[in-house]
């Protein structure tokens, strides 16, 4: 059963309310309030002809135990070919082996149709001469379950679609797939009402895709649920995905096409997910660029590294970027944002990115666990020397952390930028590790433990505008509320336990 989001509103209402977001565009085009970031986008579906062709026509058995590969890329082939249409999957266990994905097709699933992933029968994971700037798994995409290149208007709905014997490791030149779904260069995609029992490496690699919608899919095991790797205009919502070894949902660029592709208007609501690493992910591949991407409505029930995670390494610029009405729950780090210049790419002008422009609003987090690193992580929001992290806003925020920290003497970890997160020792704050930032503010922020933890609840060096209004930490902490190293322009407005300040510089050391 899915977890309960609040009341829906019925469909006249949904309609009706995108019907006025139109509205709202057209007056912020003259100046007025411009439309709410976290609303539904309705982005367009793709279309069908009204052709019907049964897998079973075409050879078929559904058996569980014949590899039904070449009948379905038979039926694909029809359909294709004639125009377009639906290709019908009744009931029964389809085996098959790298299915050949075309345009103007959509798999039609009988709610006792399962496509599974055969023993052999795979294409062989096609040459890339720009493999070495990402893993295996992201360089190839004929190693799938099903793949397809260059297609426009494509559509699963209903059954199931398993893993079955794919793998979540490299095929290492074996006759096997690493993946279930993987589709490059293509748009106008929809994926809907399936259940993924098992998984492999990924579920969905999709890269330089757009007009992309996932909507009402389970995925109960697999590596990476879904990758949306340089991919626009893309809304993913009423999903439930658990099981997940690494990432949930994770938002990357990387260099497998041999080119930038920036991913722009992403919209992920209402849904729930669980992983070992990192929920909501940027990263770590990040070449290209992403901008107006936002989440809302979301439950994390589980998240190894981190609930919400914004990494910028290989020289991607992440612009915009909306949190609104998260629940965490049992994650090893709430938030961890940070830039590094990892720089892996094939781009000869590559440079330093940037992370500016990420709001963070209505999170709550509870029930903090130890994580891969073996202890629960404070917040990080890190950027380098020279390129500060911009305009980071958190509002209305609760966090609980599980406390039981060391009291550290250094007052600055320096989060060296190629090591490994799970790597780093704890960090020398209890709440919030904050470095080389240019414009941040806390309103209404508050901060427990369920032990005592020595460290500072904010240590922060290195920043220019910080501004903390209705912050509160609870006493329980057992150390101090700020320790402050190198702040231009700190204000301070109606914090428990804190003086108020306006616009203070803090050139060497303030603890209070």
């Amino acid at each position: 059963m899915r977890p309960w989001f609040g009341e829906r509103a019925s469909s006249v209402v949904k309609q009706f309310a995108l019907l006025l977001i139109g509205g709202f565009v057209s007056l912020a085009s003259m100046g007025a309030e411009p439309a709410d970031p976290c609303t539904p986008p309705n982005f367009p579906l793709p279309k069908f002809g009204s052709a019907r062709f049964d897998v079973r026509d075409f050879g078929a058995t559904g058996d569980g135990r014949t590899n039904d590969t070449a009948a379905i890329n038979k039926t694909i082939d029809e359909s294709n070919g004639s125009g377009g249409g639906d290709v019908i999957f009744p009931a029964g266990t389809y085996l098959a082996a790298s299915i050949h994905l075309k345009s103007n097709v959509r798999f039609l699933l009988d709610k006792d149709a399962v496509i599974t992933g055969a023993k052999s029968g795979y294409d062989a994971p096609e040459p890339n001469g720009f493999e070495q700037y990402q893993d295996f798994g992201h360089s190839h995409f004929h190693d799938a379950l099903m793949w397809g290149d260059n297609i426009e208007n494509f559509a699963i709905v209903g059954g199931r679609v398993n893993g079955g014997h794919i793998i979540e490791a490299d095929p290492d030149k074996r006759d096997i797939g690493d993946k279930l779904i993987s589709i490059k260069n293509s748009r106008n995609l929809l994926f809907q009402n399936i259940t993924h029992e098992t998984g492999g490496h990924f579920i969905y690699l999709l890269n330089d895709c757009e007009d992309i919608t996932i909507a009402n899919v389970t995925v109960k095991k697999s590596r990476d649920g879904v990758n949306f790797v340089g991919c626009r205009n893309v809304q993913l919502h009423d999903c439930h995905f658990t099981g997940c070894g690494d990432d949930t949902v994770a938002l990357k660029s990387d260099w497998a096409l041999g080119r930038r592709a920036r991913s722009e208007n992403i919209y992920v609501w209402d849904s729930y997910f669980e992983s070992a690493c990192n929920a909501l992910q940027f990263g770590s591949e990040t070449a290209g660029d992403f901008r107006n991407i936002n989440f809302w409505n979301i439950g994390i029930g589980r998240a190894g590294k981190a609930g919400i995670g914004i990494t910028s390494a290989d020289g991607g610029v992440i612009d915009g970027v909306n949190y609104r009405d998260i629940t965490i729950k049992g994650a090893a780090c709430p938030i961890f944002i940070r830039l590094n210049n990892r720089l892996r790419s094939g781009d000869p002008d590559k440079k330093t990115g940037a992370v500016k422009n990420i709001k963070i609003s209505n999170l709550t987090v509870t029930n903090s666990q130890p994580g891969e690193q073996g202890w629960p992580r404070t917040c990080a929001i890190t950027g380098l020397p020279g390129s500060p992290l911009e305009n980071i806003s958190l509002e209305n925020v609760k966090i609980v952390y599980r406390g039981g920290g060391k009291k550290l003497s250094d007052g600055g970890s320096p989060l060296p930028e190629e090591t490994p997160i799970k790597k780093l020792g704890p960090l020398p704050a209890s709440g919030f590790y904050i470095r080389e930032v240019k414009g941040i503010t806390f309103r209404n922020v508050a901060v427990a433990f369920e032990s005592v933890d020595p460290r500072p609840v904010i240590a922060a060096v290195d920043v220019e505008g910080f501004v903390l209004e209705q912050f509160n930490a609870r006493t329980a902490s057992g150390g101090q509320r700020l320790r402050l190293k190198r702040i231009a322009n700190l204000s301070v407005r109606n914090c428990s336990g804190l003086r108020d300040r306006e616009a203070e510089t803090v050139p060497s050391l303030l603890e209070e």
